[in-house]
């Protein structure tokens, strides 16, 4: 239906997935069976004001409406009433995970945000670390200990993954230069610091959760680093009308994410992509900052719809 988007990605549909960004806020597209599309949005209320109107279906078509790819695509669209659903607050995780007899496992025991769909690693590590307890128990072995430390170590590794991954990271999702940057860095570091150890030896690597150890946290630190970055980079972006300048006729093709040395090739391009930004950042450092629109403070996260 669309053969001018088709021709742009090179790959299998059945690969494929279809997003829309913005300032604070992510479309996700997935086609049904039967002509169906699945549509939804999950924003940053604290930058982002959700359109209003009479129902949740039509605040959703409306504010799809509102980008150049979703006008095309869901122009002559139908919202299915009574089948759209809104989530607020998103993010939850447990104070205890495990205990005498019991145990969470994947969203049970928490839940970050949909973007790059982390529930299947959290439902990997803590399963696999939860069945060789439950196998260490069954043997007669003492678990106390590492009730303990599942205990102690799942929200650690829960904050780090958000503080590293996800924090203020809708503040520069519309920008395609700093987005791209952060598809690049955030993909190879889960495919250096997490993939690449599953494949090499997957019972020890899932026995132990993300984040741990002198490696786990040298690769928080290093991703922290390069987030805060991008979100002062998108906010001086913003402040200044740059924002976003460069997302007209943006196309862009990557070679496949794989777990060894080809992964130097991303590294280097999302390194690349965010040095530039840097340079272009010392540009507007001495610009005036033009006048914007002032969002209004919220306490909520994200939201789903």
């Amino acid at each position: 239906r669309f053969p001018d988007y088709a021709n742009d990605c090179r790959t299998a549909r059945e690969w494929a997935t279809n997003h829309l960004f913005g300032r604070g806020w992510w479309v996700w597209i997935i086609p049904l069976r039967g002509g169906d599309v699945s549509a939804g949005i999950v924003y940053d209320s604290r930058i982002f004001k959700f359109p209003e109107g009479p129902s949740l279906g039509q605040r959703l078509h409306a504010h799809i409406l509102s980008n150049p790819v979703g006008r095309e695509t869901f122009g002559a669209a139908r919202v299915i009433e009574g089948d759209v659903h809104a989530l607020s607050m998103l993010p939850y995780h447990s104070e205890k995970v495990c205990g005498d007899g019991w145990a969470a496992v994947g969203d049970a025991a928490g839940f970050i945000d949909p973007l790059y769909s982390p529930g299947l690693d959290f439902c990997s590590y803590t399963s696999y670390y939860v069945a060789d307890l439950l196998a260490r128990s069954l043997s007669g072995d003492d678990v106390t200990d590492r009730l303990h430390h599942y205990n102690q170590q799942y929200p650690i590794t829960y904050r780090y993954w958000f503080e590293s991954l996800y924090k203020d990271k809708y503040h520069y999702m519309g920008d395609a230069d700093l987005m791209s940057a952060a598809l690049l860095l955030d993909v190879s570091s889960y495919y250096l610091g997490l993939v690449r150890a599953v494949y090499r030896d997957p019972e020890c690597a899932f026995l132990n959760l993300p984040f741990t150890g002198i490696g786990g946290r040298l690769a928080r630190n290093m991703m922290t680093f390069y987030s805060r970055r991008l979100v002062a980079l998108a906010n001086r972006r913003w402040a200044t009308g740059y924002y976003g300048k460069r997302n007209a006729g943006w196309r862009e093709l990557y070679d496949g994410f794989v777990p060894d040395i080809r992964l130097r090739k991303q590294i280097s391009r999302g390194l690349l992509r965010w040095w530039k930004c840097e340079l272009i950042n010392l540009g507007l450092m001495l610009r005036r900052r033009a006048t914007v629109p002032v969002s209004q403070p919220s306490t909520a996260t994200t939201e789903a719809w």
